[in-house]
């Protein structure tokens, strides 16, 4: 291996952007540094330099993959090795592959320094990954607190290889298993295939929502496909079923959105003669043994199916325990990382206020603003609740009212309140949901709980209701969402 000059490098590198408030408890600002290196299968050598005691050391490379977690001591030196791929990545707004000639670190120690890099070609097989983003490399903020991430298990895979393989994540948020192939990633994957490598395949959660892409349609077809191709290049494809969610029907009823894409991505696994790691189920075990309030420190505050790094790495710490049960590669086993504070992400500067508002709050606005006095009707409290508890269809059949149409604006809501049984029993008089029927104050308060109680610890807030015939306005009904936001 050859020693390369270390350069000091600005946010963002590895992974890490600088965020708009100052570093405070539990938060630690990387120190981060950059080495040219060739792109390919690295073998890295990277010593650590402490001038404190710190409990928790974490060292990243290239897209915030993590590379090792441990303990240091005032004056130890720590010489960190491990195996990565630097590859070509392919922007999120763009269809030409940009290369990577570099190896990015960024060391979350306080105290600590990088002090020395090593880096050199090795020829060692590959353990690729094809995902969405419960798989993907996330980004975060600086000053970091593990909790307070988005993360794919997929970056956080490499300790446990124990320098058995290098891992190249090619998951992207928001993918299917066919949008992967149309996006450009499968291509950019399949450039880096050598002979006996690992495909790790997991997709399900995007797919749920796409009419096509049912789970023994579609979805199961292209799975087929990509077995059959990646063999043909030499690799050995490997099958992961979808991370679970914490969703609940309420605080005791566990609610599997995942479980037919689990059990078909299983199916085709056996049928191709494929080994499957059963992801949904071990995640599912822990969600529904820990509950959900106490399982939420694993997942990205007021989200509900993507992880943090602590969720991250325990998906992980899975996988590759099956990767080693199955004998695919020697792995080794890593202490666990127990979840603490800070999980939340701290204001910071919101930037012009004259600018519109996005997301949640532009819906707010919307019914505060536009006929606000008017009243609310049944396609309007559903299209609130819906959003406000963080709601979504699957592409599990359900008859829609006879009164509602597929191509509705309404329809997608409508369905999501079927789904997650929002709607109330006299509300479907006939078979009819009358979407344009004004909605009693004390009927959308009986909605609202049952929805925030998928998410939090039920709060009746039909209780607010000062009269059962109170019919309740659009701007009402945005303040009280506003208020009842998760």
């Amino acid at each position: 291996m050859e020693n390369r000059q270390l350069h000091d490098a600005a946010w963002p590198c590895a992974g890490f952007e600088t965020g708009a408030f100052a570093q405070g408890a539990g938060r630690v600002a990387p120190r981060c540094a950059r080495i040219p290196a060739p792109q390919g299968r690295l073998r890295l050598e990277v010593t650590v330099a402490a001038s404190q005691d710190t409990e928790e050391a974490l060292l990243f490379s290239n897209h915030r993959r993590l590379l090792w977690r441990g303990a240091l001591r005032a004056g130890e030196r720590r010489r960190v090795s491990a195996l990565i791929m630097t590859h070509p990545f392919l922007p999120e707004d763009g269809t030409t592959p940009v290369p990577c000639g570099a190896v990015e670190l960024a060391l979350c120690a306080p105290g600590a320094v990088i002090d020395d890099v090593c880096a050199g070609p090795v020829c060692a097989p590959a353990v690729l990954l094809m995902g969405d983003s419960t798989v993907t490399d996330q980004g975060a903020l600086a000053p970091y607190a593990p909790g307070a991430t988005y993360c794919g298990w997929g970056q956080m895979l490499t300790p446990f290889l124990n320098e058995a393989a290098c891992v190249g994540n090619f998951a992207r948020s928001g993918m299917t298993a066919a949008s992967l192939r149309e996006s450009g990633l499968y291509d950019l994957l399949c450039g880096q295939i050598r002979a006996g490598d690992l495909v790790l395949m997991q997709f399900g959660h995007n797919d749920q929502k796409r009419p096509q892409l049912q789970a023994d349609g579609g979805y199961a077809d292209a799975l087929r496909t990509y077995i059959d191709e990646l063999r043909a290049r030499g690799a050995r494809p490997v099958m992961v079923t979808p991370l679970a969610r914490n969703s609940w029907w309420n605080a005791r009823e566990y609610n599997d959105l995942l479980a037919a894409f689990a059990a078909s991505a299983a199916r085709v696994a056996q049928e191709k003669g494929v080994p499957v790691i059963d992801l949904h189920g071990f995640m599912r075990e822990v969600i529904v043994n820990r509950g959900r309030e106490a399982v939420k420190p694993l997942f990205h505050v007021g989200d509900y199916t993507h992880t943090n790094d602590f969720g991250a790495c325990l998906a992980a710490g899975h996988v590759a325990g099956e990767l080693g049960r199955l004998g695919l590669l020697p792995v080794r086993a890593l202490p666990p990382w127990m979840p603490h504070g800070p999980y939340d992400v701290p204001a910071c500067d919101q930037g012009d206020e004259s600018l519109p508002p996005t997301g949640l709050e532009a819906l707010y606005r919307r019914y505060e603003t536009e006929n606000g006095g008017a009243a609310l009707d049944r396609s309007g409290a559903l299209e609130l609740i819906c959003r406000t508890c963080g709601l979504f269809a699957v592409n599990e059949p359900v008859p829609l009212p006879a009164d509602v149409q597929m191509d509705d604006a309404c329809a997608g809501d409508v369905r999501c309140a079927l789904q997650s049984r929002l709607i109330l029993p006299g509300m479907l008089e006939g078979g009819c949901l009358r979407p344009r029927e004004p909605v009693r104050r004390q009927d959308f308060l009986t909605m609202l709980s049952r929805g925030y109680a998928m998410r939090c610890a039920p709060v009746d807030f039909a209780r607010q209701a000062d009269s059962e015939e109170t019919i309740i306005t659009r701007r009402e009904a945005a303040v009280l969402c506003r208020q009842a936001k998760i």
